[in-house]
């Protein structure tokens, strides 16, 4: 039986009245006995060859390794439906709520994924829906892929490549600040951000591009109160104003005892790459509210904050409209609106939100629904601006 994804709601300051039709190019993939409900979202949605599925996971399973078994078979039946494998995925994300589940993850996934494995990133995170402990989302592609092994790096069995190349699109696994070649990590906060951006540099020159060829960064952060010392090396690697899509998020834990992992994306032709800035919204040397490749948009995460005024409500549901008020403005910068968003990624101070977010979410999304997942991505909930949405929106 397919899992039941996890329920999430945005909301909007503008009526539902005023949302556009839906987007007859692209293709829902509903495999059957996947059961919905009233949730709007779809199990995975398909746009111009490149598939994005929604979080699966496997709660009705016993055991860890039954519910990493299920989740595995739960995204291996949506690529089915869509044509598809595992050797189509380019891009995979595994969410879990316990560190000690790690080398059962790994147990699991190393038995089912192949013999082509795609660039993949492993979070602890604080809770996921449905009391589940682990869920996994992914972008997989209909086209050849192939793998990114920067020389000298280790290989093999068991070892996740660097980083996936689809056409013109690079997709890294997530980079942390062990150096590959020696195998040693850095003591320094500062010194293991420098080397996890190295390593990124690294990889993007054995697919002969560069930092500026970074389209989305997501910098998973194991520990508090280091996001400005991040930041401080974070810009040196960019051009300020033309700097990737951004999502910084404070998980509970990384592997190998890791506190700053990048997980990228980039985009070879840089003549296609354009950074988008709403007017309300100043350069930022650290982030641009997003970057257009051809098509295709990568918003960065946003929260509540109300642009210019440096000011967050506490409340739930306002705080989420000012999220989705936010990332309206990268949308419609280059003429897209929410019916564009094809993936979804909903970070929650509290994962009992999720059930006042799902019948707000529903009113302002129409039929065909991006692929989502939502997390309860740390136990800091006192933070004023805990909740953060991040986008990939298609333009056809």
């Amino acid at each position: 039986m397919m899992h039941r994804f996890n329920r999430l709601c945005v909301c909007l300051l503008l009526l539902p009245a005023s949302l556009p039709a839906q987007n007859p190019a692209f293709k829902v993939i509903q495999p059957s006995g996947y059961a919905v409900g009233d949730a709007a979202y779809s199990p995975a949605l398909l746009a111009d060859g490149t598939l994005y599925l929604s979080g699966q996971g496997g709660s009705t399973a016993k055991g860890f390794a039954g519910q990493m078994s299920q989740a595995m078979g739960n995204v291996q039946t949506v690529l089915h439906s869509a044509g598809m494998d595992f050797g189509n995925i380019v891009w995979m994300n595994i969410y879990l709520t316990d560190p000690h589940d790690l080398a059962a993850m790994d147990d699991v996934y190393w038995k089912m994924i192949g013999s082509s494995p795609p660039a993949r990133t492993v979070l602890t995170v604080a809770a996921l829906p449905h009391g589940e402990k682990v869920e996994i989302n992914c972008i997989a592609v209909a086209g050849q892929r192939k793998a990114i092994w920067p020389a000298g790096w280790p290989s093999g069995p068991g070892v996740d490549p660097p980083a996936i190349l689809a056409g013109e699109i690079l997709y890294l696994s997530a980079q942390g600040g062990e150096d590959p070649l020696a195998g040693k990590l850095p003591s320094d906060f500062s010194a293991e951000t420098r080397q996890a951006l190295e390593n990124v540099s690294t990889i993007l020159k054995a697919a002969q591009m560069s930092m500026k060829n970074v389209l989305w960064v997501n910098p998973y952060m194991s520990v508090s109160g280091q996001y400005d010392v991040m930041g401080k090396v974070y810009k040196t690697y960019f051009e300020f104003g033309n700097t990737p899509g951004r999502g910084t998020i404070q998980v509970v834990g990384l592997p190998k005892g890791e506190h700053m992992v990048f997980s990228c994306i980039a985009g070879a032709d840089l003549s296609k790459r354009k950074a988008v800035r709403p007017r309300n919204m100043p350069p930022s040397p650290t982030a641009s509210p997003g970057i257009l490749y051809g098509d295709t948009l990568y918003l960065s995460a946003k929260d509540g904050f109300i642009p210019g005024q440096g000011m967050v409500t506490p409340l739930f549901d306002l705080q989420l409209r000012q999220s989705m008020r936010n990332l309206l403005d990268g949308l419609e910068e280059v003429d897209m609106d929410f019916s564009n968003v094809v993936f979804s990624t909903v970070y929650l101070r509290d994962i009992k939100d999720d059930t006042q977010m799902n019948p707000l979410y529903g009113k302002f999304f129409k039929p065909p629904y991006p692929a989502r997942t939502t997390l309860q991505q740390n136990f800091e909930g006192g933070e004023e601006a805990a909740e953060q949405i991040s986008f990939i929106a298609v333009r056809k």
